[in-house]
C-alpha cells in the first residue's frame, strides 16, 4: 500500500491535571481556542467522523447513523485528553524517523508487536518517540470487546476514539519529530497542513471518494502499518512546497493576525494558504478521504469480530457539556 533525519525537537509533555476546578473551565477555553494543540483540527475530525459513517454497511450503519450527532460531537475527546491525561499525548504519533534508515536506505520499522518492540527498544524509548500504531490496535479491541458486551454508551466512546487516533496517523506530521517544522525552521506547518488547510477548502472536497466494498478480515488492524508509512512518504512534498511557498510569497505576506476564539494569533496568510494547497496537489484531500475509509472499514471489522451482535438501541442523549463534567469529575 500506498525520510530524513532530523534533530529532535521534544514534543510537550503532559502533566498531571491540576485538581483546582477553578482551572477547568479556562484549560476548556485554551484548548479550544489554540488549534495547534488538535489533531486534524476541530472541523476536520468532526468530518471525517460524519463521512466514515456513511461508508458504513448495514446492520451498523443504522446503528452509527442513529447516533451520528453523539460521535461528531465527541470526535474530539482524545484531544481534550491529550494534555490533561497522562500517556494520552503519545498515543496520537509515532516519530519514524528516529528509528533511522536501513544500510538498503529503506526505512526501519520496529516490530509490530508491542511485546517485541520492548524487548527491541525499551517501553521508554518507545513511548518518547510515539505508540501511535500499536494503540490503534489496543483501541481496535477494545471496540471488539465493546461489541460483545452490546453496551451502546462503550461502544459509541471506542468507536469514537478510534476514529480519532486512525486518522490523526494519516497526517504525514504525525509521524515525524520534526512535526512542526521546528528541526528545518518551518515553525508552525502542524497547524497550517492538518487545521488551515482543512478549514480553508474542505466544503471543495470530494471525501465520499470512491464507493469501495468494506471486507472484513481478522488482521484488518495490521493495515495501521502501512497508514503511517504511506503518512510518512508525504513528507518531502509537505516540507518542500511550504519552502517553495515561502521564497515566492516572501515572508512579510506569509503571515497575518487571525482571531480564533478569544485568542488573537499569528498565522499563515490567504496568499500563503493558496499558493501551498496548490503546490500540495491534493494530498490534504487524499489523507482525509483515507482517513474516512480507513475508519469505517475498522469499525465494521470490530463489529464482525465481535460476532456481529445485534445492537439494542439505549438513551445517549447526555449533553456535552454534561458528559464533559462528569469526565472531569471521573
Amino acid at each position: 500500500m500506498h525520510p530524513f533525519k532530523l534533530l529532535r525537537h521534544n514534543r510537550p509533555k503532559n502533566s498531571r491535571w491540576n485538581n483546582n476546578q477553578r482551572n477547568y473551565g479556562a484549560w476548556i477555553i485554551a484548548v479550544i481556542s489554540c488549534p495547534c494543540l488538535m489533531g486534524w483540527g476541530f472541523a476536520a475530525h468532526r468530518k471525517i467522523v460524519d463521512v466514515a459513517i456513511q461508508h458504513v454497511p448495514e446492520p451498523l450503519h443504522e446503528f452509527f447513523k442513529h447516533h451520528r450527532n453523539w460521535l461528531v460531537e465527541h470526535a474530539l475527546d482524545a484531544d481534550l485528553r491529550k494534555h490533561s491525561v497522562i500517556g494520552e499525548a503519545e498515543k496520537h504519533y509515532i516519530d519514524l524517523d528516529e528509528f533511522g534508515i536501513s544500510e538498503y536506505d529503506s526505512m526501519c520499522l520496529p516490530p509490530a508487536r508491542w511485546d517485541e518492540a520492548i524487548i527491541l527498544y525499551g517501553e521508554k524509548c518507545l513511548r518518547d518517540r510515539g505508540i501511535g500504531p500499536w494503540n490503534v490496535a489496543w483501541q481496535y479491541q477494545r471496540l471488539v470487546e465493546a461489541f460483545r458486551s452490546q453496551n451502546q454508551r462503550r461502544i459509541l466512546q471506542c468507536a469514537a476514539d478510534l476514529a480519532h487516533y486512525v486518522a490523526d496517523l494519516h497526517v504525514p506530521l504525525h509521524t515525524s519529530a520534526n512535526y512542526d517544522g521546528a528541526a528545518s525552521g518551518q515553525n508552525g506547518i502542524h497547524a497550517l497542513w492538518e487545521t488551515q488547510l482543512p478549514e480553508a477548502y474542505m466544503d471543495e472536497y470530494n471525501l465520499l471518494g470512491p464507493d469501495l466494498p468494506i471486507s472484513w478480515s481478522p488482521h484488518c488492524v495490521d493495515s495501521i502499518w502501512d497508514v503511517i508509512i504511506e503518512s510518512h512518504r508525504c513528507l518531502d512534498l509537505v516540507f518542500n512546497a511550504e519552502k517553495e511557498t515561502m521564497e515566492e510569497i516572501g515572508e512579510t505576506n506569509a503571515f497575518s493576525y487571525t482571531i480564533r476564539g478569544k485568542a488573537r494569533q499569528k498565522m499563515r496568510s490567504e496568499a500563503f494558504i493558496s499558493c501551498y494547497h496548490g503546490k500540495l496537489n491534493g494530498q490534504v484531500e487524499q489523507r482525509m478521504t483515507r482517513s474516512i475509509q480507513a475508519c469505517s472499514i475498522y469499525w465494521y471489522a470490530a463489529w464482525v469480530q465481535a460476532g456481529q451482535p445485534q445492537l439494542q438501541e439505549q438513551q445517549t442523549n447526555k449533553s456535552r457539556l454534561d458528559a464533559l463534567i462528569e469526565w472531569l469529575k471521573n
